[in-house]
């Protein structure tokens, strides 16, 4: 038996063994490919900021800031959440909540100084969600007992944690927005801001929750495909005329004005007139005959107008999402989560779904976006960890087969961060910090299939709506004392545009494919061109970038704050969730069953 397990440990040792060092020659291949790559191409697209240090520069940067903000001391916070589930005897248990920081920068002196404020009393830092759910109730409720429908499966709620998590740092977010007295000017959120936009967008038919009652009425199909063509923006011009759910656009212009000329729109958007009107058919609701449609289309009048019932739709699903979140988070009313719907003129009871909360998540998404805009509020996405490629192949690809870059193949390292960590080690003039030019988050879905092309959505056509986010990764620790690099993990950095700020001021690239449309992402093509918004923004992380704490070098201080008081939050809630299995071992089953019993008896 001895020798068995010692041939089988000596076996996956040598296995080990000849997997590493594939592993490293393919890494240091690569790696003398990314030198070369950035030495002829990819240097044009790095933008060096370690020139902060200089008087002049930081009173430019300065002039921006009291320009952008209108003041110079610059509030921010930082919010970062945790999550928890457990299972207790007959109850699964799930949490999700979110903790923020608050403080400020105050420019007056140089270095500018971080200062960080305590929340009052009344003031509530997180946002937080306790859901303790009986086995028993985890299925629809539903009196058909001995059928079972497609529509009446088992309701998987075991990753509604995660979903409660993202839930809880918007609102938590969407709730600083809207107070005057806090209302931060510049918001670090430790996620993936496209990221999020994108895995929410779930399509209508997969949301069990409309026919939900609030305020009245039912929530119905048209609220949410209203919903889902937000954010407003004419600064921005979106949504945008491409041809995926090129509706979105038509309702848009329909809420400046209605009604609007047919011929004009299609002249407008350059599409024929049958395609437009079957792509925007959708909003006549001929699936839904006890549903008023969206729009009404005269085509022989030449118009089509809005339905005035769907006039303050938006304002409703918003509502919706504040009443819902308010419940859940502030007055920690679980039962929230159960709701009635109606279903062949039955009223019946179901469990909030995973599909549902994603709509709620992406109702959020959008009402912060536009509240930004609205108090021109800097959002910012931060992640630390992540194996994405869209910078290094499907934005430098998509580039240069629109003429913009010219490069030659190369194979580069797997991850785009793998990629940027090399860079400064075969440029010695690199110094901390530096970012890449930023890049459109439509590149995360446009991409290249073929080196001849076309450029291509996911499944052909989807795309992520272009000019709302752009991405960019950057570096804000390199210590060059030594004989090696001392460094921090380059980050992923997704920033929310400033319409009232850079209307106008970025350049965009235009893609015009048969299935796509137009579509015209935004695109600072080198570090030459100017993007005074991201120069402030690398300028304030690198301020609330201390390095103090070993662990998070080259990681905001707010951030790891926020996770501090994100992970002691989640501390205090599981030992209360675990400590809560006392409360169901004192009443336990056999108890029930005797209830049960004298009951019978005394009938």
């Amino acid at each position: 038996m001895g020798s068995i397990i010692s041939e089988i440990l000596s076996g996956y040792k040598n296995a080990l063994d000849l997997s590493q060092h594939e592993y490293e020659k393919l890494y240091t291949e690569r790696s003398k490919n990314a030198k070369k790559f950035y030495d002829e191409f990819f240097s044009n697209l790095i933008k060096n900021y370690s020139h902060f240090t200089d008087s002049s520069k930081q009173r430019q940067i300065k002039r921006l800031i009291e320009h952008l903000f209108r003041t110079d001391e610059v509030k921010f916070a930082a919010i970062d959440g945790t999550c928890y589930k457990d299972r207790l005897g007959d109850y699964m248990v799930f949490f999700g909540g979110s903790y923020g920081i608050r403080g400020s920068v105050h420019f007056e002196g140089e270095p500018p100084k971080v200062k960080y404020e305590k929340w009052s009393s009344e003031q509530d830092v997180s946002m937080v969600a306790y859901v303790p759910v009986p086995f028993a109730e985890l299925n629809d409720v539903s009196e058909e007992q001995f059928i079972l429908k497609p529509d009446e499966e088992k309701v998987n709620l075991l990753s509604i944690h995660t979903q409660i998590m993202q839930l809880a740092e918007i609102y938590l977010i969407y709730d600083l927005m809207r107070a005057s007295s806090l209302r931060p000017k510049f918001i670090l959120w430790d996620q993936t801001m496209s990221g999020i936009l994108a895995s929410t967008d779930i399509g209508t038919d997969n949301i069990e929750m409309i026919g939900l009652m609030h305020n009245g009425r039912e929530l119905n199909i048209g609220d949410v495909l209203i919903a889902y063509s937000h954010p407003y923006s004419k600064a921005l011009n979106i949504p945008s005329t491409k041809k995926f759910r090129l509706y979105n656009y038509v309702l848009s212009r329909l809420f400046e004005k209605s009604p609007l000329s047919i011929s004009e729109l299609v002249a407008e958007i350059d599409i024929e007139k049958r395609e437009f009107l079957g792509r925007i058919n959708k909003l006549k609701l001929e699936k839904y005959p006890d549903i008023e449609p969206i729009i009404n289309i005269n085509i022989e009048g030449d118009s089509i107008s809005l339905n005035e019932k769907y006039r303050d739709s938006w304002a409703y699903t918003l509502s919706l999402f504040d009443t819902f979140c308010g419940k859940l988070f502030k007055n920690k009313d679980q039962r929230v989560l159960m709701y009635e719907t109606r279903e062949h003129d039955d009223i019946r009871k179901r469990w909030m779904s995973p599909n549902d909360l994603r709509f709620l998540i992406s109702v959020g998404m959008r009402a912060i976006i536009e509240e930004a805009w609205k108090h021109d509020i800097l959002l910012i996405g931060i992640t630390k960890d992540s194996s994405a490629r869209y910078l290094s192949r499907n934005y430098l690809g998509c580039m240069r087969y629109l003429n913009k870059y010219d490069f030659k193949d190369v194979l580069l390292p797997w991850t785009d961060r793998s990629f940027l960590e090399i860079i400064p080690l075969g440029d010695d003039d690199l110094n901390a910090p530096w970012a890449t030019i930023e890049y459109d988050s439509a590149f995360m879905t446009l991409h290249l299939e073929d080196i001849n092309g076309p450029i291509r959505g996911v499944q052909g056509e989807v795309v992520n709506t272009e000019r709302i986010i752009v991405k960019s990764l950057a570096q804000f620790y390199l210590n060059r004392n030594r004989n090696h690099p001392l460094m921090g993990h380059v980050i992923f950095i997704d920033r929310l545009l400033m319409p009232s700020f850079e209307k106008g001021r970025f350049e965009t690239v235009q893609i015009s494919e048969k299935k796509l449309g137009k579509i015209t992402p935004v695109t600072f093509c080198n570090k030459e061109i100017e993007n005074h918004v991201q120069d402030v923004t690398i300028y304030l992380l690198n301020i609330l970038t201390r390095n103090l704490y070993p662990e998070v070098i080259g990681y905001p201080d707010p951030l790891h704050k926020a996770d501090w008081g994100a992970k002691t939050l989640y501390k205090k809630v599981k030992f209360m969730i675990d400590s809560s299995g006392v409360t169901l071992r004192t009443r336990p089953l056999n108890k029930t069953f005797r209830r049960i019993r004298d009951e019978i008896r005394r009938i």
